[in-house]
């Protein structure tokens, strides 16, 4: 994982799921990759994913969405 990876994986931390989402089950298993083995590269659907909660969730971690806001999946529409 790369440090901005790291860094928006910990962040989830302090985000609110609705119990037993896909969502908050893919953040934990995000926030524990990047706790437990850091040195594991994402496949690209996981960066993907990763993006898309990030901006699914932003409003509770703003300072985290504005660094990263202009990833090309940070955003509502997908590329495809």
């Amino acid at each position: 994982m790369t440090h901005e990876q790291i860094e928006i994986a910990a962040s989830f931390m302090n985000v609110t799921f609705f119990p037993g989402s896909w969502d908050k089950r893919f953040a934990q298993s995000m926030i524990y990759k990047a706790a437990q083995s850091p040195d594991e590269t994402l496949s690209e659907s996981m960066n993907e994913w990763l993006y898309r909660l990030l901006y699914k969730y932003r409003k509770q971690v703003p300072r985290i969405y504005e660094k990263y806001q202009n990833n090309q999946f940070c955003n509502k529409k997908p590329n495809r």
